[in-house]
């Protein structure tokens, strides 16, 4: 059996998928944050007393991993733009995903790039295939396979629908919404056929909805308060759901009316939902500008981690329709491109026989 490996480097997050775990897809998740340190630190590639991993990219050494946010400092930086395929974090994090997949030999890889990117899959390609000098250790990869996301999406919502739930996907239009951290990635297809002029992505992922709520809103309630990290505002959406805490203080999110989260009065009032609705409605509208108003679409299914944020305007867009939210909308890419990888690399190994 060929040995398969998922990796989908996100600009917001990373998933690793090398097996199966309890049936399902056994997928690995951390966010896309790569920090650079000391030349002399540790080039073993094994994990150091942070939970991270240490590599070397062009001579210079980077940590990445589920615990790299612990080493961050000035030098820290997320891409939010087409160049981020070309950028050392990005490399970094390919080479951190292969060490923890504890593979030395993949003879299969499959990557996820946005929509917008299909046009570099020979350049990942390039990059992916060979053997990959870690530290002491060797990882040689034999083969590539590079999909679009929303395809990812797509794959694992098939898997779960059965045979049955298959037979009828092949005969239907699918609109699959990918919501990721720097693009909102959007794929129109007929069973697993993509109609690449329905199919695209906007700039407006969570990263940028981010910077969104700052500028718009919380900037001027807080004045004293040099620009915030993105991760104070991203854990109010999704890790304490409700809360943003800044200075030590907590505050109700995303809307605050002069009281804190235990209703002792403060002088700070925002309004967040604002521009989150004005944000997820104008992406929607863009969306639906390139896929069309829906009357040929038969299901909509929507995923990547923030999706609930981006329920509620989708829904508006396409009033007459079910959307499906698939219940591991954070993993759903790369579960479904690890499994189209078992798939893919079945038809690999006939085609010499035949």
């Amino acid at each position: 059996m060929s040995k398969v490996l998922a990796i989908e480097i996100g600009f917001g997050s990373c998933s690793v998928c090398g097996g199966v775990k309890n049936g399902k897809p056994d997928v690995v998740t951390f966010p896309s944050i790569v920090a650079q340190v000391d030349n002399r630190a540790d080039m073993s590639a094994g994990l150091s007393k942070r939970e991270t991993v240490t590599v070397s990219v062009d001579g210079s050494n980077y940590e990445v991993g589920p615990e790299a946010h612990l080493a961050t400092g000035k030098t820290t930086t997320r891409i939010l733009n087409n160049q981020y395929i070309d950028s050392p974090q990005y490399k970094a994090l390919f080479l951190g995903s292969l060490a923890m997949a504890k593979m030395p030999v993949v003879d299969l890889l499959v990557l996820g790039v946005p929509v917008t990117s299909l046009h570099r899959v020979e350049e990942l390609k390039k990059m992916s295939v060979g053997i990959h000098q870690i530290g002491d250790k060797k990882v040689e990869v034999k083969s590539a396979w590079v999909i679009v996301q929303p395809l990812g999406g797509l794959l694992s919502y098939a898997d779960q629908i059965g045979q049955a739930g298959y037979a009828e996907l092949r005969e239907i239009n699918t609109l699959s919404v990918d919501c990721g951290y720097g693009t909102l990635d959007f794929l129109v297809s007929r069973g697993l056929k993509t109609n690449e002029s329905r199919s695209s992505a906007v700039d407006a992922g969570m990263g940028v909805l981010i910077n969104e709520v700052w500028e718009r809103s919380l900037k001027s309630a807080f004045p004293r308060a040099d620009k915030l990290p993105t991760e104070v505002i991203d854990q109010a959406f999704w890790k304490t759901p409700g809360v943003l805490r800044i200075s030590g203080k907590k505050y109700p999110f995303p809307r605050c009316t002069g009281k804190d989260v235990d209703g002792h009065e403060v002088t700070v009032t925002f309004d967040a939902q604002t521009v989150i609705d004005s944000f997820t409605h104008a992406a929607m509208t863009s969306l639906k500008n390139i896929a069309g108003t829906g009357t040929d679409i038969d299901q909509i299914i929507l995923f990547g981690g923030p999706a609930h944020i981006y329920l509620p305007a989708l829904q508006a867009a396409y009033p007459d329709h079910t959307i499906r939210v698939l219940s591991n909308n954070l993993t759903a890419v790369c579960e479904g491109m690890y499994l189209g990888g078992l798939q893919y690399a079945k038809q690999l190994t006939a085609r010499p026989a035949a």
